[in-house]
């Protein structure tokens, strides 16, 4: 159970039996209490958003997403293979990112990608403290980033996130590869735009493998890797979206949200869970899920080799997954 929800349990407990040991009235002593602290927190949170917010929008010449499809490009020169990775869900835990960083960035890539879920409140302080420093690990290499649920803020609006990317959403090539992410983690999950988006930016590009990235996977494909029947993924326009990847050839959508690792592909287009790059990792998922890691892929002409990278008992273990089956 959530630590609000374990709270409000408590103080409604409470409540009721003031009320049944002393009246109504008396038990409305509690729950005023608990509003006036849940007011005083929003107001705080509120007033806290944007602080450090301009120091984020002065890196955004180095960070922003137009510079990192550049830079990408720069580290891929007139290589003929791209080597990228992705990883996810990050969530404040430094040290163990930077494992997971450190040995992401040893594979060499042109660029790196985060599915998500970087920190854990989605302040600017947060950005600045536990996640800008970490970028230079993967240094010449771009991180590109989608914003996860948690980079929301207090004020719903992705303030900082938007101030070091730029923008929630980009498309670029590199090479022969098309990479396109949206934030599908606001209110409305995957929205008309963000399906219009993907669309366009799938028609446009002429390049030979197209990979996706969101935060929050559709719940067709959470239902193949969870020991459960709850759903946290997304259904509105979920089936839009896959036979838009169908039909647009999408090799692989890279998403977070659930952390640990699972993959399938379904109708040709392989779903991957990479969400194990630092948060507390999820009992939902089978054990060989329960891991961090990262996943990292090479394109080579028409051809892509593809491992994922699991830490299991202080050690990386390699082990190759073709792209699809």
């Amino acid at each position: 159970m959530k630590k609000k929800r374990l709270v409000l349990l408590i103080v409604l407990v409470a409540a009721a039996w003031v009320g049944w040991q002393y009246g109504v009235v008396y038990a409305a002593v509690p729950l005023a209490a608990l509003v006036v602290m849940l007011g005083a927190l929003s107001l705080a949170h509120r007033a806290a958003a944007h602080r450090g917010v301009a120091d984020l929008e002065a890196l955004q010449a180095t960070h922003g997403y137009a510079r990192q499809a550049e830079q990408a490009r720069e580290n891929l020169g007139d290589g003929d293979t791209l080597t990228f990775v992705a990883l996810g869900d990050t969530r404040n835990k430094r040290r163990t990112a930077e494992a997971v960083y450190r040995a992401a960035a040893a594979e060499r890539p042109a660029l790196a990608f985060h599915t998500g879920d970087i920190v854990r409140h989605g302040t600017a302080k947060e950005f600045l403290e536990n996640h800008v420093p970490l970028l230079d690990i993967f240094a010449p290499a771009p991180l590109v980033c989608v914003p996860g649920n948690h980079e929301r803020g207090a004020r719903r609006d992705f303030a900082a996130y938007r101030a070091l990317y730029g923008d929630t959403r980009f498309t670029f090539d590199v090479g022969n590869c098309c990479f396109v992410g949206v934030n599908n983690s606001g209110k409305e999950r995957l929205s008309e735009e963000d399906l219009d988006y993907l669309a366009r930016a799938l028609e446009a590009t002429s390049a030979t493998h197209r990979f996706a990235f969101l935060h929050i996977p559709p719940a067709f494909f959470e239902a193949t890797f969870v020991s459960d029947d709850q759903r946290r993924g997304f259904t509105k326009r979920a089936d839009v979206m896959h036979r838009l990847f169908v039909d647009r050839g999408v090799r692989e959508v890279f998403m977070a949200h659930i952390h640990g690792y699972a993959s399938t592909v379904i109708d040709g287009v392989r779903y991957t869970l990479t969400a194990g790059g630092g948060a507390p990792l999820s009992s939902r998922l089978a054990p060989g899920g329960q891991y961090h890691h990262y996943v990292v892929l090479r394109v080579t002409g028409a051809e892509i080799e593809r491992e994922v990278v699991r830490l299991k008992g202080g050690a990386w273990v390699r082990e190759f997954e073709p792209p699809r089956s």
